[in-house]
């Protein structure tokens, strides 16, 4: 699985990333710890302000299910208590959705999750572990299961799941499953090869996730000695 990210690339928010992979791009952005609304305020924990902008068009009910399924991968991973009645924005900006709109959204979701990570990371938000998310098919013909697939995989696939992660222990140990979103027909001795397929993807994008974290911090250290 081969994927392009970038941290802090833009300058009016806390915390930003590019992420892509294949046909898939997207920007995400993170404002906070900042003072709600009355309504939005939590009196206990960090309120979550999640907003998901398609490629073309505006959002619809689409965008609305991407937007709950992030905010209940994130939810778990941010150490919340120590933000009382304070806000947090995450807006995802797809860029190139890589998958026909009109029937998949597994793709957008899995790197908007990547995404989201990184853009956490960027802005300082504490954090209980770290996630990363793989999105899977099932080729209709052969019952070949494919990782990362492209538009065409997709088109001809029997089913498609986007898998998140929650790692500890420098992103060695798998902690727990914070989502498996499937579509289509599948079999439940497929579906324990989708997880095992996936853990084992998920591992290798959250070193990779640990690299890119890891310069961008050794860059920041080196600006500001310079400095």
């Amino acid at each position: 699985m081969v994927v392009q990210a970038v941290t802090g690339i833009l300058n009016q928010v806390d915390g930003s990333s590019q992420f892509e992979s294949k046909n898939t791009k997207v920007i995400c952005s993170v404002t906070g710890p900042i003072e709600p609304k009355a309504r939005q305020e939590l009196p206990t924990r960090l309120a979550l302000e999640v907003i998901v902008r398609p490629a073309r068009g505006i959002p619809n009910t689409r965008e609305k299910l991407i937007e709950d399924k992030l905010r209940a991968v994130l939810t778990p991973l941010i150490v919340s208590y120590k933000y009382p009645r304070q806000l947090c924005q995450i807006t995802c900006q797809i860029l190139e959705a890589g998958e026909s709109e009109e029937e998949f959204s597994q793709r957008e979701l899995s790197c908007c999750i990547n995404a989201a990570f990184l853009a956490l990371i960027d802005a300082g938000i504490a954090l209980h572990s770290m996630v990363s998310s793989v999105c899977l098919c099932i080729a209709k013909d052969t019952d070949e299961l494919v990782i990362d697939p492209g538009d065409d995989d997709l088109r001809v696939s029997r089913s498609v799941h986007t898998l998140a992660l929650e790692l500890v222990k420098g992103g060695s140990v798998i902690q727990n499953v914070l989502l498996l979103d499937s579509v289509g027909d599948f079999t439940e001795e497929q579906l324990f090869e989708i997880l095992q397929n996936g853990e084992q993807s998920c591992v290798e994008l959250t070193k990779e996730l640990r690299r890119i974290i890891s310069d961008k911090i050794s860059e920041d250290i080196v600006r500001t000695h310079v400095a």
